[in-house]
């Protein structure tokens, strides 16, 4: 069983990263198309990237979320996630670098992790929030095609959201990232994306607790919401 501390995700800017996700391309990489926002690296016969489409859906997610994607991107596209491994240290299908402003992948467009790339530097209210908007916009809300809150809904009737959030890297992936997309869907839903954004701003580095800018943005506290959005499904 992958816990969501297994499946990858983004890690924020100060944060430890390991191996080659430094600014140095991994070894082997060679630049093969460019675009305003990023600047694409491949491997291998089968690591070819969709680059008009990562900058479609990127400058889509800008107007999206109100959100200008500072600087360009770096976007590694690897074979298989054995060699993600070998470069970072992660044993994932895509994982973000928001310090470096860089996504290791091995799709060809990956829109969860672009979700990560603009998200974090709106704000950071946690893990769970990250992947809950990455899966809610970059997964249509979906996980492994199936829809979330069909996924999220046993779980949703048997716990509160804030021990949920806070044992979310110990949860089994399936469950953790179905739930954080389930609850972020419905907080889009409920209250707009532009709330939803206005949130993670509240999640800036002046912020002391992401709990309290949750009740300050939302007016209700994060339990209160969890249980709307509980009855809901």
């Amino acid at each position: 069983m992958k816990t969501a501390a297994q499946i990858g995700g983004v890690v924020m800017a100060g944060m430890l990263m390991a191996g080659a996700a430094a600014a140095a391309p991994p070894p082997g990489f060679e630049a093969t198309a460019q675009t305003s926002r990023f600047k694409f690296f491949t491997r291998g016969h089968d690591s070819a990237v969709d680059a008009q489409k990562v900058e479609k859906f990127m400058v889509s997610l800008e107007h999206t979320l109100g959100q200008q994607y500072s600087g360009q991107a770096q976007y590694y596209r690897y074979d298989r996630p054995e060699d993600i491994a070998a470069a970072t240290g992660s044993y994932v299908s895509g994982v973000t670098f928001a310090g470096t402003r860089e996504i290791h992948t091995t799709q060809a467009f990956h829109a969860h992790e672009i979700v990560h790339l603009v998200a974090a530097q709106m704000g950071n209210p946690g893990v769970f929030f990250q992947e809950g908007l990455a899966v809610a916009l970059g997964n249509e809300a979906k996980w492994q095609g199936k829809d979330v809150d069909a996924l999220a809904r046993k779980v949703a009737k048997s716990t509160t959201i804030s021990s949920f959030v806070a044992r979310f890297d110990s949860v089994d992936a399936d469950t953790a990232y179905s739930v954080a997309g389930s609850f972020v869907k419905s907080l889009i839903k409920t209250y707009g994306i532009a709330k939803v954004a206005t949130f993670f701003r509240a999640c800036g580095p002046k912020a002391t607790n992401p709990s309290v800018a949750f009740a300050s943005t939302f007016g209700q506290s994060l339990d209160e919401a969890g249980a709307a959005w509980s009855a809901t499904l």
